[in-house]
């Protein structure tokens, strides 16, 4: 029985990703200015700014991620979309992304939120716009949450995300590493699936991946990033897994 465990991180990942909680938050904290900072805070049609703007100065002071009174904005934020210019709240470009990311960083660190796919995606799309630094701690970040995770319904999405990050990182990546690679997402997606059937038998021909989350929420944004790494990987073991699961 696969269930009675979760899938085992790769110990060369956990060496390329040295699990730190706050590397993320960390990280982003030095590219948000007090403007950013206040903006975010004015997300909820700038009810409750001051209380809002004075919790999110404490973390980005590098305080205790208590996202309790920010909760509301650091969760509207999350969802902006910075490539779209009519989007509110939320500024553009790269200063939206780092805003977004760093909502999306607090968010899955504090201890009492559930992480999720949803804010995972967000995460992960505008960090690696960011860039390598931003992408290496957010790595690190991630690989520090899955014995939180435990066998939850979205830990093969935090899988893929890591896989996603490893694979923009190590373009030169060998062949058995890959493998590897491959073989987590598999081996995550069937102990999330098993364990699922004991209780809905017709998981077990659910759509692959997708089947298994209560939420369709931001899966186009998943398939995107799957279709990424599936163009990057080509007839590598990434590519071929991808083509083999596609629809299925």
């Amino acid at each position: 029985m696969l269930k009675e465990r979760p899938a085992e991180i790769p110990a060369w990942v956990l060496e390329r990703f040295p699990p730190s909680p706050r590397s993320a938050v960390d990280f982003l904290r030095p590219l948000i200015d007090e403007g950013m900072l206040l903006e975010i805070a004015e997300a909820d049609y700038a009810e409750d700014t001051d209380e809002h703007l004075a919790a999110l100065k404490q973390i980005w002071a590098g305080g205790d991620l208590d996202a309790w009174h920010p909760l509301e904005v650091l969760e509207l934020i999350r969802w902006s979309e910075p490539e779209d210019p009519f989007w509110k709240p939320g500024s553009t470009g790269i200063r939206g992304h780092q805003m977004r990311a760093f909502c999306c960083a607090i968010l899955l660190a504090t201890p009492n939120e559930e992480p999720n796919k949803e804010t995972l995606i967000q995460l992960i799309n505008s960090v690696l716009l960011i860039g390598t630094a931003a992408t290496e701690a957010t790595g690190r970040f991630l690989t520090s949450q899955f014995e939180r995770l435990g066998l939850d319904e979205d830990r093969p999405f935090f899988v893929l995300a890591v896989v996603a990050l490893l694979q923009k990182l190590d373009s030169g990546m060998s062949i058995s590493r890959e493998m590897e690679l491959a073989d987590w997402i598999l081996e995550a997606e069937a102990i999330e699936r098993e364990q699922r059937v004991e209780f809905h038998e017709d998981d077990g021909t659910a759509l692959w991946l997708f089947g298994l989350s209560f939420s369709d929420m931001r899966n186009d944004q998943w398939k995107a990033l799957i279709a990424k790494m599936a163009n990057a990987s080509t007839d590598r073991p990434l590519g071929q897994l991808f083509a083999r699961k596609h629809d299925t």
